[in-house]
């Protein structure tokens, strides 16, 4: 029987002891992600929760970043404050899932396999997760202005790692970060992909292990 994903992530270890907080945007890191996750991220929240969702979310936004939230203003291809999206993750996971973060695992997934372009997709049918893995810096670059994805070991159905100088000290995006990794690695050739190390090993380090057939 096929595992659930989050059956396919172990628990969040924190062996660093980093201070974690809540997502706030009022506080923002400097980071910026290109605006289609959270256009996704809208457009899926109204598709399974209603518009009422995230429009209650919307409105708990200062006035300046309820400015650059309104989906007229948002554009696929535009930067915005890292702090949004993840704060509209946390925002319908404190609302429709009781605050259990590890369901920030599957709304990664989810929003990841939609993220996923045509043009990627076609490629990546042909790639296995070696290969996806090495290109992660290009992938990396199509969603975020800051940090890197690097791929510190590989073996024969198994790598390590480490999403490096990630500024947002918040649980809810490593879970998400984490389904949306098994959905990369799930658009090439990789089966039954799982990760078996899920660990924050410094303030700006997240360590994967990850393994696949």
């Amino acid at each position: 029987m096929a595992l659930r994903l989050q059956d396919r992530v172990p628990l969040f270890a924190n062996s660093a002891r980093v201070d974690l907080r809540p997502v706030e945007p009022s506080r923002p890191c400097g980071g910026r992600m290109k605006g289609f996750a959270l256009l996704h991220l809208v457009e899926w929240s109204k598709e399974r929760y209603g518009a009422a969702a995230l429009g209650a979310w919307h409105q708990t936004l200062e006035p300046k970043l309820q400015d650059i939230t309104k989906p007229s203003a948002l554009t696929s291809v535009g930067w915005v404050p890292v702090e949004l999206y993840f704060a509209a993750v946390q925002h319908l996971i404190t609302t429709q899932h009781g605050g259990d973060l590890r369901q920030a695992i599957d709304v990664g997934y989810t929003m990841a396999s939609r993220d996923i372009g045509a043009f990627f997709r076609s490629v990546m049918r042909f790639t296995t997760p070696p290969t996806v893995l090495s290109l992660s810096g290009r992938f990396w670059r199509s969603y975020f202005d800051f940090g890197s994805m690097v791929v510190a070991k590989t073996s024969s159905g198994t790598a390590d790692v480490e999403v490096r100088d990630w500024p947002l000290l918040a649980e809810v995006a490593f879970h998400e970060l984490a389904g949306s990794f098994i959905a990369w690695m799930e658009a090439s050739k990789g089966k039954d992909v799982r990760i078996t190390r899920f660990d924050l090993t410094s303030p700006m380090v997240l360590s994967f292990a990850v393994q696949w057939s």
